[in-house]
């Protein structure tokens, strides 16, 4: 069994079981509801990183020789092209994520968003017009994906585990 196979499937259950924790929480604060949409992300981040593991799966798996390198559906599609080789796996996973409205294509761009820095805010100064300090209020959740749910969530790593479940099964028997 491959290692990246291994971590495919870990972080696929470390997603759903923090997306588990999330709708198990209650909203009764701010604090709450800061903590339910960071486990959000989180369940993101850890969906984006089996699919991440999945691609060096897939390399490992048609004979790249440093399948730790590839970064990106790219950098594989590149180094397979080098060997000659189109795996039905990779061309499947290039039609998701050019088609607007997958999940893959989703996932990958909210990924991106998640690490897009806010827009430059015109500065205020410190002290108003009345010498006080503004106050801000730190337990304001101000989410980089308002539409980021559970609902969403959880079809993007069930569309994920059927096709990998999938393109294994398909792999097996060859």
């Amino acid at each position: 069994m491959s290692n990246h196979l291994s971590l495919v499937n870990q972080k696929l259950g470390f997603a759903t079981a923090i997306l588990f924790l999330a709708d198990n929480a209650s909203d009764a604060t701010a604090g709450q509801q800061f903590q339910r949409q960071a486990a959000y992300e989180s369940s993101l981040l850890h969906l984006y990183t089996a699919f991440h593991f999945y691609l060096r799966e897939l390399a490992e798996n048609n004979g790249i020789k440093n399948p730790e390198t590839i970064n990106s559906l790219g950098e594989l599609s590149s180094s397979l092209h080098e060997l000659g080789k189109c795996p039905s796996e990779v061309v499947e996973l290039q039609e998701l994520e050019n088609r607007e409205g997958s999940w893959l294509r989703d996932v990958l761009r909210y990924h991106l968003q998640v690490f897009k820095s806010p827009p430059k805010k015109i500065e205020k100064k410190a002290f108003g017009a009345e010498n006080f300090i503004e106050v801000v209020d730190l337990t304001q959740v101000e989410p980089v994906h308002t539409a980021l749910n559970s609902e969403l969530l959880k079809n993007w790593i069930g569309e994920f585990k059927t096709m990998v479940l999938r393109q294994r099964q398909t792999g097996a028997e060859y």
